[in-house]
């Protein structure tokens, strides 16, 4: 799916930046955020840090990866950005963003086996 231009230049943006994203836990909008259980494809031997995750994603919706739009459960009726990206292996990358009005929240980012999850 495509998602308009504008709406992934902010994601990418806000993704790269320490000041922009955001991956708090609150009972509103929960997290699975979770990047230090996931090996890193380019480097498979570790695991990923925080820094590099946030890349990952960038670099991903750079490339122009789909992204499916979804409306969040929590907070209801709020949109969630969803990808599925490759990782190690046949690892699937589940990774989902919620696109603030200044910040991006990384929501979900974890292994997925089949392809979708929380």
């Amino acid at each position: 799916m495509r998602i308009a231009d504008e709406v992934r230049r902010a994601l990418v943006q806000r993704c790269r930046s320490r000041r922009t994203r955001k991956t708090r836990f609150v009972d509103d909008a929960p997290t699975k955020w979770m990047p230090w259980t996931v090996r890193d494809p380019s480097r498979p031997h570790t695991v990923f840090t925080e820094d590099r995750a946030w890349t990952f994603v960038a670099d991903a919706l750079e490339a122009g990866t789909d992204v499916d739009v979804i409306t969040l459960k929590k907070p209801a009726g709020k949109k969630g950005y969803v990808m599925v990206l490759q990782g190690h292996g046949l690892v699937r990358i589940y990774v989902k963003l919620q696109l603030g009005s200044d910040c991006v929240n990384g929501r979900s980012f974890h292994e997925s086996r089949s392809g979708h999850q929380d």
